[in-house]
């Protein structure tokens, strides 16, 4: 049976065999020789993934990494689709990725290829499938598996911001921040485990040519009586000066610059999110990604999930 679903997925480039990720059983998702596997192969498999983008990667820095019986915990910003094949390669070590979007995993072949690197596939509207994610990274992390997640929760491209229970939108999720507020999940889990946070970074730039340059950034620890809202905003503001560090150093622009084309900067702007919305865009099955039911899921669902532990 599942033979035969692997070569349905290979004609019809659908990712259907995986779809038992889904599942809210640790041990029928995750194993520790899946950890060691795929720490065998990660380096190969992240070869292949810089193929999948039309970005050329450039590592500003990574931060030397100490060592620890645990995995760590991979925070990296979230702008656009290519955040997970770039992202990859910016950590530089095998982890399992956080992935949201069943459709996008299980409906094209990125699913058997995140598979093969590690996923936590999720659906991020279901209460019991957030809870059991959580688990399967507590599971990870302390059977010395590294975990990757995206925890602003949706790409970062939206010109108004979204409220939550704790913030106005123009006071806190607006386009001026560079990294929008996270989830504080990563915070939680990082303080139950004694696990290291790692934020990385990454800054695209699209002026002459696709780049997109990474920084992984120092370890950062929440202790047994740490705040956690307040580690939260800590890490938001590293984050934020991370991001500032690579866009001053890297794409310092003029407008007449920006607006050589006799469009505007917004106009360009426009048109450049448009290209990476629809680069998600599955015509076979009708499915368009839509930027506003990402960030409804990817920020108020998941604060009300947390409040209500």
């Amino acid at each position: 049976m599942v033979v035969r679903t692997v070569v349905k997925d290979f004609i019809k480039g659908t990712s259907h065999s995986v779809k038992f990720l889904l599942k809210n059983d640790v041990e029928r998702t995750i194993s520790k020789s899946g950890i060691k596997i795929r720490k065998l192969f990660a380096g190969l498999l992240r070869m292949l993934y810089l193929t999948q983008t039309e970005y050329r990667l450039i590592i500003d820095k990574r931060e030397k990494l100490g060592r620890t019986k645990k995995g760590r915990i991979f925070a990296i910003n979230h702008r656009q689709a290519d955040d997970i094949v770039l992202g990859a390669n910016a950590v530089g070590e095998s982890a399992y990725i956080v992935f949201g979007n069943p459709y996008l995993a299980l409906e094209t072949t990125n699913g058997i290829g995140l598979w093969a690197y590690g996923m936590i596939l999720l659906k991020r509207d279901d209460i019991s499938s957030r809870k059991a994610a959580y688990a399967k990274m507590k599971w990870i992390i302390e059977h010395g598996g590294n975990i990757i997640i995206y925890p602003e929760g949706y790409w970062n491209l939206a010109d108004d911001g979204l409220a939550d229970e704790r913030h106005l939108a123009d006071g806190h999720n607006s386009e001026n921040w560079l990294v929008q507020d996270i989830n504080i999940g990563i915070l939680r889990l990082a303080k139950e485990t004694g696990c290291e946070i790692v934020p990385t970074i990454l800054h695209y730039d699209e002026f002459r040519e696709r780049r997109c340059y990474a920084y992984r950034g120092k370890t950062f620890r929440v202790g047994r009586h740490d705040d956690i809202f307040a580690k939260k905003d800590e890490l938001v503001h590293i984050m934020t000066n991370m991001y500032w560090g690579l866009m001053e150093k890297y794409s310092q622009y003029s407008r007449a610059d920006l607006e050589k084309e006799g469009k505007s900067v917004k106009q360009t702007w426009e048109e450049l999110k448009e290209l990476l919305r629809s680069a998600c865009d599955i015509e076979r099955i009708g499915y368009r990604l839509d930027l506003a039911d990402e960030k409804r899921i990817g920020k108020a669902r998941s604060l009300h999930y947390i409040h209500s532990e």
